[in-house]
């Protein structure tokens, strides 16, 4: 049982990671339309290479096990925060 354990860990820290880095790799393919996006759910677009430091630079840091848990500490607070933001805007 032991085993099966250790090998989800490993594919979660692969695959979560992953997540972030596609995401982050989107907003750097497509700045301005990300940027546009952003700023129609009013968050200001100066704030966009903060998000992709956020979601690139932390699924790749996460990935590597640079500082896991404070990086993973700041992607969920990120993602929590992203997603309660766009949700009352949604509404």
């Amino acid at each position: 049982m032991k085993k099966l354990e250790d090998v989800g860990v490993l594919v979660a820290r692969i695959l979560m990671p992953i997540l972030f880095i596609t995401a982050g790799w989107g907003k750097i393919t497509a700045y301005s339309g990300t940027q546009q996006y952003m700023e129609a759910m009013g968050v200001p677009g100066f704030m966009l290479p903060l998000v992709i430091l956020l979601e690139f630079g932390g699924g790749l840091a996460i990935l590597f096990g640079f500082l896991t848990r404070t990086t993973a500490l700041f992607t969920a607070g990120f993602t929590l925060l992203t997603a309660f933001f766009i949700s009352q805007q949604l509404c």
